[in-house]
């Protein structure tokens, strides 16, 4: 079989549902192997409940367009399925050399009922997609992958937003444009915002004028992954160049989840993990006891 991804394009009436989850498990199931495009005959928007089952299914179809099909797809395409019964009737003549078959599925958003029932209208099609497109692939010289089936409670999102109120405004400000090597997007007399694109984080730091006090125990900490134990140990020394806090020097820690890590303070008091995964290498030199290795000399703890 030759190394080009196979071309699918799924064609339905409004490109709003089955197309939509068609797309969506080709390019789960197809990975690299696959391209995958879906159009309508018309456009009509995605339907959110399929967006929500498929996100169920741990497959997000949120950022897919509602296409209107045209010339350019068609010429694209190795194969197009035609899922719906208008499509398949309506659908233009082919390229030379391009294939079609047809999938006749029923259209959940045409169920009728209280909205569990509709919902699991959805459900049937959705599963019974994924199953017509295993068995294409499977026919095509393709093995289906095992994508992560972890249902998304959220399909769609893009960004983590965190709101912080903070004891000092001027000096938190400070220290997060250390930290994240930006200045902040906005700042004002209340609060400073920070959008971190690499992270897709927006953080935004709130002067703390609630009247209530802070309590820096009802947030654990805040994370910040770099890529290895090096940069643990260069977070280390710039903070020390800072005059930041440290809680917890870098060490390689064992229980639980094994990581390099370093514990800061910021100046309201909020905990924060900078931590790099290890490497095969790293987990080859855990110690018997799986105590904590400490990665700057002269920072192990004094013992009587």
């Amino acid at each position: 079989m030759s190394d080009k991804p196979l071309h699918i394009l799924f064609v339905c009436t409004g490109n709003s549902c089955r197309s939509q989850m068609a797309e969506g498990w080709a390019r789960a199931l197809g990975g690299a192997r696959v391209v995958a495009e879906s159009a309508g005959i018309e456009a009509h928007g995605k339907n959110p409940r399929a967006i929500a089952v498929m996100g169920e299914a741990g497959v997000d179809i949120s950022r897919q367009e509602s296409t209107k099909l045209d010339d350019a797809m068609l010429a694209r395409a190795d194969l197009v399925v035609t899922v719906c019964g208008h499509a398949d009737e309506h659908c233009p003549i082919l390229p030379p050399g391009t294939r079609k078959i047809h999938w006749p599925l029923q259209d959940p958003a045409k169920a009728t009922g209280t909205d569990e029932q509709i919902i699991a209208e959805f459900r049937r099609v959705r599963d019974e997609v994924r199953q017509r497109t295993t068995d294409l692939l499977r026919a095509e010289g393709i093995e289906p992958l095992a994508p992560d089936a972890t249902p998304k409670l959220i399909p769609g999102n893009d960004e983590f937003h965190i709101s912080l109120r903070v004891a000092d405004l001027a000096a938190s400000t400070a220290f997060y444009t250390r930290l994240f090597g930006i200045q902040p997007k906005d700042r004002e007399a209340r609060y400073s915002t920070f959008i971190v694109p690499w992270l897709k984080l927006n953080l935004v730091l709130l002067v703390n004028d609630s009247g209530e006090k802070l309590d820096t125990y009802s947030l654990y900490h805040l994370g910040l992954r770099v890529p290895d134990k090096v940069a643990v140990i260069a977070a280390y020394h710039t903070a020390l160049g800072a005059g930041t806090e440290v809680v917890k020097p870098p060490r390689s820690t064992w229980h639980g989840l094994p990581l390099h890590e370093l514990w800061l303070r910021d100046p309201t008091g909020y905990l924060l993990e900078i931590y790099a995964e290890m490497t095969a290498a790293d987990l080859a030199d855990m110690p018997a006891d799986k105590a904590a290795t400490f990665l700057v000399p002269g920072t192990e703890p004094v013992t009587a």
